[in-house]
């Protein structure tokens, strides 16, 4: 079966035209649409407000929930923060797939964590008061705490939003197989996955303890090279599971899985070595750095950018 006929077939299921994949003969690029409103004639802008305002809304839930859990000490602080700091990149990497798929919607998008940028910012300069904020983010209490590690977490969502949105805005003289960018979620995994989970299994369980810029302990370590890849195989694996049905070249996973591991052992050591408050910018910084250095060696499945395809 042709992709013109496969597009044609998911078409005639998909009569309200929720999603959208085509690949237009001439200018071969792809498009890939969600807009649950266009059988009403909403357009997508329209439509990519609203998911942003749901991506805004799932994230501060996450922190609202955490922090009835902290106040009724059903978990400690070093665990709400970093529950928060494990889930909400992943949960706004998976919002992206609710955005229509416009040209302007990863710019939509950037627009949650630029919030919460600012945000901590006029809370870690004291511009802004907001004490239970404060609890329930910092590790120390202070609201300075919020201009370092968190404020960094909140700036590198911001850009891979913009430079690594998970389809390119335009693949014109692109092989159709780079139509998936999967920089954002190999960064998050281990940012977030990884390094949320190294720090409580670090301090819950930690027993072998060394010490180069910071504490650290084996087991920690274990535990950010374990949960970094973990969690990149589960969000590649949400967006296969989305993709894949509609379009099924847009990924491959298993080109993947080495790169993977190298990418989680290159984020392990990272965190070992990064200075004291730095590693949400460390990790990242590192990890795009190697892939990088992968796709220049020719064995990195997709291309590493998004934006800059056009």
């Amino acid at each position: 079966m042709t992709l013109e006929s496969k597009t044609a077939s998911f078409y005639t299921k998909c009569s309200q035209s929720v999603l959208k994949p085509a690949m237009e003969a001439d200018s071969k690029r792809f498009v890939f649409m969600v807009n649950p409103l266009a059988g009403l004639g909403i357009p997508s802008l329209v439509w990519d407000i609203i998911a942003l305002v749901i991506t805004f809304v799932l994230i501060m839930l996450l922190i609202r929930v955490n922090d009835v859990l902290r106040k009724r000490e059903i978990i400690p602080i070093y665990v709400s923060r970093k529950v928060i700091h494990t889930f909400a990149g992943p949960v706004f990497l998976v919002c992206w797939l609710l955005f229509s798929g416009e040209t302007y919607s990863r710019y939509f998008a950037a627009v949650v964590p630029m919030i919460f940028v600012l945000l901590f910012a006029g809370i870690g300069s004291g511009a802004i008061k907001n004490e239970e904020f404060v609890r329930t983010m910092s590790r120390s209490g202070k609201a300075s705490e919020l201009l370092k590690g968190t404020l960094f977490y909140a700036l590198v969502m911001v850009v891979t939003a913009i430079l690594f949105w998970f389809v390119p805005v335009n693949t014109v003289g692109v092989p159709q197989y780079t139509i998936f960018v999967p920089t954002a979620v190999l960064i998050f995994g281990p940012l977030a996955g990884g390094d949320g989970f190294a720090d409580i299994v670090g301090r819950k369980w930690g027993k072998h303890k060394f010490k180069i810029f910071a504490e650290k302990s084996v087991e920690g370590s274990l535990a950010m090279f374990l949960f970094s890849l973990l969690f990149s195989i589960g969000l590649l694996g949400i967006f296969w599971l989305v993709l894949n049905p509609v379009y099924p070249t847009a990924i491959d996973p298993i080109p993947y899985l080495i790169p993977m591991v190298i990418i989680a052992l290159f984020a392990t050591i990272a965190e070992l070595l990064s200075p004291k408050g730095t590693d949400n910018l460390v990790i990242p910084i590192v990890i795009f750095l190697v892939i990088f250095a992968m796709n220049f060696l020719g064995f990195f499945p997709h291309a590493i950018w998004s934006l800059l395809t056009i």
